[in-house]
């Protein structure tokens, strides 16, 4: 348990000087509802990143934000509930902002 605490401090460490790989591909040892939420998050954090003036390519973009971020603020917070206790999990779930739905992304 320890070297796995070690291991993901340092990969958290890492990845906030730019160093580490993206969070997706740190989730090896992770439950795997946590592993589906940090792809599913991630990719929802992508397409909340991307414009474009393009009305087809502005449509895919607001379908994906309706199917990647639709409920993640509810699933943020049920897996910090989950995983209190967990410091590893913790550490990489306080990565995500708990409110993106309430900006109207994925609206």
């Amino acid at each position: 348990m320890i070297a796995l605490v070690l291991r993901y401090s340092i990969a958290v460490v890492m990845s906030f000087l730019g160093l580490a790989e993206p969070l997706f591909a740190q989730t090896a040892d992770l439950p795997q509802e946590v592993r589906a939420f940090i792809s599913r998050r991630d990719n929802c954090d992508h397409f909340r990143g991307e414009a474009s003036d393009d009305a087809n390519r502005r449509a895919e973009i607001d379908r994906e934000l309706r199917r990647l971020c639709s409920g993640s603020d509810a699933e943020l917070a049920r897996l910090m509930r989950r995983y209190a206790g967990n410091k590893v999990i913790l550490d990489l779930l306080n990565q995500y902002d708990p409110d993106i739905e309430g900006e109207g992304s994925a609206e």
